[in-house]
């Protein structure tokens, strides 16, 4: 949208701050632990220090670092400045993981924060965002401790973290005294007044950049209407409309652990960085933050198994946490980026490791084992009889367990590379799994206007990679545009950094083609770490592990996710009703907890019979194992 013409007078601040008000309820209480601990992966202190704060060259808050850590926590606070933003406490309660200062992060900022370098064109602007480790660090607590391990679902909530920034900034915009607290921090003790005014035009204009990012959908007519209301004093029922809707799309669609990944990358991509509005859609396929270990030697990433090419898919997540780029036929610089290609391949190297078939085992990032001495012992008589259990309800979907010679089994590992095998894991049908079908449908259904674009790619598509030649259009599939537009911003970084050599290129994405499906189905991986992976089914739609192995009507129709606390009995955070957790309700779109159910009443989404509680504790203690 034309920011230049988007004013935010008094009328239209009362609204905003009513619509972002309904969406700031209390954070969790986050106790601080008692004590600590890194669960042993494989990675030695360095590696995983690098990871949680390496740069991909994203912008994830349209502010700079110096903002950001200038900026005031939001709310009524009677004397004096208030605590800042940036605290580590305050993230805490957001889901963040605290970090220390060091070397890879002298600002303290929390796991998955990263600062960027400055760019010639604006020295004075030094670049903050999220990176890979925000959505793949995992942590929870039991009994004082808190375990914390990397490449596993993080129990982030973006939206608030977006919310309170969004809502900071107004305060800050409107109040003199706490911008003039803002522009010390800023410009120093004292700043002179054209300082401190030109500061005030510059934060104006992110401000309305960041109500644009927030808003998404305001369309040139509805500004039109608001600014006429406004113009001529009187209340605007289009901003009151739009203050109510923008309320309702703030009260976390996703919540805690998830985003709806594949439509705000779009969004991102298509709707914000090209102002065209009309390729907006509201995000309603959430998608809890999957586990990344041992995914690198998978042929089909994603749940959706859309992906081959981790570059590609790497490139992709960095555009949709907000990695600027050009997308515009026009421009001399077409696809140019600040996506750090670079620092995705060593991310890739990290968590692969050496070749995982060759040498029959995982040897990047490996997915953490069952603390007994926190969470209390394995039963392996219990374990032994889940094993069995296993091997006949699950094996046939998952493959043997990743601990089991029989894993390594060449009939699993058909796809050849010049690096390695990679695993073929099957993808079941939606009307065979019986999940919710929203994540699976963005790419089968989603069409964008990507006239204009530059577009004129040549892809690979289908199980069998076929060639596919993607150019612009009015109506252009997503998934197709998307793989295009990425690959494209690739090979832009190469050609920028003289990596010419076509060969080259191909080591750096990982010996693989760029090849894209949108199958209809979700991916069974292998359940290596599945303990530490709740809640489960791709939408986090069941809180705990003995709840997927129960009938669905015996499955909680409604839950709390945001609480940290961990029940070893049941695999899962403990999902009680508590003061700031996400009321996670399966009835909502994108969010049913049907499917991959065991039950004697046939039908879809049945995969076997139904298990009895025995049973089900049994095929538990097992996946403790795995």
């Amino acid at each position: 949208m034309p920011l230049s013409t988007f004013r935010v007078a008094p009328i239209s601040l009362c609204l905003l701050l009513l619509a972002l008000s309904g969406c700031g309820q209390d954070l969790p209480t986050r106790e601080a632990p008692k004590a600590v601990l890194w669960l042993e992966q494989n990675w030695s202190a360095e590696q995983r220090q690098w990871f949680h704060h390496a740069d991909q060259g994203t912008e994830s808050f349209l502010i700079p670092l110096e903002w950001f850590m200038a900026l005031e926590q939001p709310g009524l606070h009677l004397f004096g400045a208030k605590p800042l933003l940036a605290d580590t406490q305050y993230l805490a309660g957001i889901g963040f993981i605290p970090d220390a200062a060091n070397a890879d992060n002298p600002q303290g900022l929390p796991v998955g924060f990263a600062v960027g370098e400055s760019a010639p064109e604006r020295p004075d602007w030094t670049p903050v965002g999220l990176t890979c480790a925000a959505c793949h660090t995992g942590q929870l607590t039991y009994q004082g401790t808190a375990l914390r391990y990397d490449g596993g679902p993080a129990m982030i909530a973006p939206d608030k973290l977006m919310n309170r920034l969004l809502r900071s900034m107004v305060e800050t915009a409107y109040n003199p005294r706490q911008f003039n607290r803002f522009a010390a921090r800023v410009l120093g003790a004292e700043p002179a007044a054209p300082a401190a005014a030109a500061l005030k035009r510059e934060f104006s204009t992110h401000l309305m950049q960041l109500i644009a990012f927030t808003f998404q959908s305001i369309s040139s007519g509805q500004q039109q209407a608001i600014l006429a209301d406004i113009d001529a004093g009187r209340p605007s029922n289009a901003l009151k409309s739009l203050a109510e809707s923008v309320r309702d799309t703030l009260q976390q669609a996703e919540g805690f652990g998830r985003t709806d990944a594949l439509n705000r990358i779009g969004n991102q991509v298509f709707a914000l960085d090209i102002n065209r509005p009309g390729n907006f859609v509201a995000p309603a396929a959430p998608v809890s933050f999957p586990a990344i270990w041992s995914s690198s030697w998978f042929f089909w990433v994603q749940y959706d198994g859309s992906i081959v090419q981790p570059m590609v898919r790497n490139a992709g997540e960095a555009l949709g946490v907000g990695a600027r780029l050009t997308l515009d036929a026009e421009s001399a610089d077409n696809f140019a980026s600040s996506v750090r290609v670079d620092t995705l391949y060593r991310i890739e190297q990290q968590l692969a490791g050496a070749p995982a078939y060759s040498n029959r085992a995982f040897s990047g990032l490996r997915a953490p084992a069952w603390p007994e001495s926190v969470l209390g012992a394995i039963d392996h008589t219990l374990a032994a009889a889940g094993a069995s259990l296993y091997e006949q309800r699950c094996a046939s979907c998952h493959l043997p367990a990743p601990n089991t010679a029989e894993f390594w089994n060449a009939e699993y590992w058909p796809r050849v590379t010049e690096i390695d095998h990679l695993l073929d894991l099957p993808l079941i049908p939606l009307n065979v799994i019986g999940t919710d079908p929203a994540q699976a449908e963005v790419l089968t259904k989603r069409q964008i206007d990507a006239s204009g674009l530059g577009i004129d790619t040549l892809v690979w598509a289908g199980a069998r990679c076929e060639p596919l030649q993607v150019q612009d259009g009015a109506q252009v599939s997503f998934a197709f545009a998307l793989g295009a537009v990425v690959q494209e911003v690739v090979r832009h970084w190469y050609e920028r950094h003289g990596i010419s050599d076509e060969d080259e290129q191909h080591r750096l994405n990982g010996s693989l083609i760029n090849c894209l499906q949108a199958p209809g189905a979700y991916k069974a991986r292998p359940l290596d770490g599945i303990w530490a992976t709740a809640p489960y089914l791709h939408n986090g739609s069941v809180p705990d592990l003995y709840a997927l192995l129960s009938p669905v009507a015996e499955r909680p129709r409604r839950f709390y996710t945001g609480n940290l606390e961990f029940d070893p009995a049941r695999v899962g955070y403990r999902s009680g009703k508590a003061a700031g957790l996400f009321a996670f309700d399966t009835a909502k779109p994108g969010n049913a907890n049907r499917g991959h159910e065991f039950s004697n009443q046939p039908g879809p989404g049945v995969i076997g019979p139904a298990l009895s509680t025995d049973e089900r504790r049994a095929l538990v203690e097992y996946l403790k194992t795995l």
